[in-house]
């Protein structure tokens, strides 16, 4: 169960950093207010699919490392 829980968070933070890259390139005429806080949700949305990719890289070396030895 967590491994899904976990799985469905990455993949809709995945998902809301897609959006957020969207309306930046949909924007004609960007308003920097709604902007700003936009660009800062993304740079926390990259920082935490950033540390989940780095945990299961760490989770597979030592799926890796149990079956060569």
């Amino acid at each position: 169960m967590t491994t899904k829980k976990k799985t469905t968070n990455f993949t809709e933070s995945f998902q809301e950093l897609e959006e957020i890259t969207r309306w930046f390139d949909s924007q004609e005429q960007l308003d920097l207010d709604v902007g700003l806080k936009k660009f800062e949700r993304g740079l926390e949305l990259a920082q935490e699919l950033k540390k989940k990719l780095a945990e299961v890289e760490n989770k597979v070396e030592e799926i890796k490392q149990k079956f060569s030895e």
